[in-house]
């Protein structure tokens, strides 16, 4: 079985088999699981899923670790060269098995395990991901962006961050939330510790002015501290709410704004 999840299909393939024009540049992910990849059995697995993902040059670091559950960055190793491609939720398409069969997977692209496991983790975040209470991101917006700015320079060694809230449903203004934030880092990078520390006395210290600017309502910061991804345990992340960087709330775009966007960093310090 040449094919398993995190495969590339060549863009030629590609745009042989009709899922990518010739001068897209699109490669082809294989996202479906090994085991069903394996089953010869056509009446129940007669497809493989696969992303169209395109190369980026310059890979931005909101988009990696899978914080954002709607384009994820990922390399895969060639040679000696590095082939960084973007990934789109919304880019997934299918190709018969049959079709696949006289394909084969770029031969020297290599995605590592750690890789691959951030690719299902990222696979899965789409639809295991909770809503934030819509009143809760609006007095947060500012502390988002903080985060948001920070987990791209931190790229490497930021892998995200969770978040415990009470309560757990919508609030009137005159009501604060109670919030803990905890920061993971790698420990793959000697230097994540001071990175992660760096984020959480900036986030602490200026917490209450940026919910304050949202003039939404208050929330009170109970913890905010950084852990390694050895520390942050399996129940801690039981307990807590994952905020990926492209998170809103229950509505799609609180005041036509969408949080992952270019252009609500621009001016910011």
């Amino acid at each position: 079985m040449p094919w398993s999840q995190g495969s590339l299909i060549g863009i030629d393939d590609m745009a042989t088999m009709g899922l990518a024009a010739d001068d897209d540049g699109g490669w082809g992910v294989v996202i479906t699981h090994d085991c069903d990849l394996a089953n010869d059995d056509l009446a129940l697995e007669p497809f493989v899923e696969v992303i169209v993902a395109s190369p980026m040059d310059v890979p931005d670091g909101n988009c990696r670790h899978a914080k954002n559950a709607r384009r994820l960055h990922l390399d895969w190793q060639r040679a000696d060269t590095v082939l960084c491609l973007e990934l789109s939720a919304t880019r997934k398409c299918r190709v018969a098995k049959r079709n696949l069969a006289g394909v084969a997977p770029v031969a020297d692209a290599i995605l590592a395990p750690a890789d691959k496991h951030i690719l299902q983790s990222w696979l899965a975040a789409r639809y295991r991901r909770q809503a934030l209470p819509d009143s809760l991101v609006e007095r947060l917006r500012y502390v988002f962006q903080r985060l948001e700015k920070k987990g791209k320079t931190q790229a490497s060694t930021v892998i995200g961050y969770w978040l415990s809230f009470a309560p757990a449903g919508e609030l009137p203004a005159e009501e604060p939330y109670d919030l803990d934030i905890s920061i993971v880092y790698t420990i793959d990078s000697p230097d994540a510790d001071t990175a992660a520390l760096a984020i959480v006395d900036e986030v602490s210290g200026r917490f209450a002015e940026l919910v304050a600017k949202s003039g939404a309502g208050g929330v009170v910061l109970g913890v905010c501290e950084a852990f390694s991804e050895e520390e942050f345990t399996l129940r801690d992340i039981r307990q807590h709410v994952e905020y990926r960087l492209d998170y809103l709330s229950n509505r799609a775009f609180p005041d036509g704004v969408e949080l992952d966007s270019p252009t609500n960093m621009q001016g910011l310090t």
